[in-house]
């Protein structure tokens, strides 16, 4: 039984490290961890991004991820990963403050990460399921955020006990007051942390 938990662990690690590599294979030379200069814009002026933009940072962030896991399940079991154009968010929670500089240190040695957010909180019990993303209210925020017609930027949200992380990118700093504005205003947001590219 052991023994099949610890093979499909391995299995999950290396296939999110081949995942990361082919993501790797399919982009210029340090795409990732350089932004863009200029943001790419749909007819009505909203910022886009594309699948594969977004399939390498889902790749990075599996790949952080895995890491995390298989360096120190137990320590980091409560931390939680986002990445949005090479921009790393890490939230959640460890026990030890030598911990959450670790994470920091091994999310930094994963190819495709630019910028590391470090969100992690201290806590006794960093399992705790208040410090699991709340799924539900990201995925309401972020469809109401791209049903706003006032709003132009791209955007993405991470919600850990009632405070909304906003990552993004916009060509305009009044684009994110009103994303960030909207998203406070959602039923039990304590308040937004904003991460957005503005150029």
């Amino acid at each position: 039984m052991m023994a099949t938990i610890m093979i499909k662990r391995l299995a999950r690690t290396i296939l999110s490290l081949g995942l990361l590599q082919l993501a790797a294979c399919a982009q210029p030379p340090n795409s990732a961890s350089t932004p863009q200069s200029q943001l790419s814009t749909d007819s009505q002026g909203r910022v886009v991004r594309l699948r594969a933009d977004r399939n390498i940072d889902d790749s990075v962030g599996q790949a952080v991820h895995a890491l995390l896991m298989s360096t120190d399940r137990d320590a980091f079991r409560g931390v939680s990963v986002r990445v949005w154009d090479g921009a790393l968010l890490l939230t959640g929670a460890v026990a030890k403050p030598d911990q959450r500089r670790r994470a920091e240190q091994l999310a930094k040695s994963v190819d495709g990460v630019a910028t590391i957010f470090d969100e992690l909180v201290l806590v006794e019990n960093p399992g705790l399921t208040i410090y699991v993303p709340d799924t539900h209210r990201e995925q309401k925020i972020y469809a109401g955020l791209l049903g706003q017609d006032g709003l132009a930027g791209a955007y993405t949200v991470r919600v850990v006990n009632g405070v909304a992380y906003l990552l993004g990118s916009s060509n305009s700093a009044d684009d994110v007051v009103k994303a960030a504005a909207f998203t406070r205003d959602y039923d039990g947001i304590k308040w937004v942390v904003e991460h957005v590219s503005v150029r």
